[in-house]
């Protein structure tokens, strides 16, 4: 009797199927993994406002109770390094 189970038990059937099935698979995988990288790269911020947000001042060879004014995204920001007698009255 020829019906579907045995040609489906057949070896070389079993073989193309496994096969069909695993490319199927992978072109699941790779589609949702395309979907995932997509969506990551709408995501994450552009490079001009990468540059924008990380900057470097030297402030080390600023003076005790001297204001410093800087630019940062457009913004001033005033760093002032103050003097012991500055923290102590900010403490009490």
């Amino acid at each position: 009797e020829d019906d579907r189970i045995d040609k489906v038990a057949e070896p070389e059937r079993r073989a193309f199927t496994y096969m069909m099935l695993s490319s199927v698979r992978f072109l699941y995988a790779s589609a949702a993994r395309a979907v995932v990288v997509r969506l990551l790269g709408n995501v994450s911020p552009a490079a001009d406002a990468l540059a924008m947000a990380f900057s470097e001042y030297e402030l080390q060879d600023m003076e005790y109770g001297k204001s410093l004014t800087v630019t940062w995204r457009g913004k001033p920001l005033f760093i002032r390094r103050r003097t012991a007698e500055e923290i102590a009255v900010e403490r009490s």
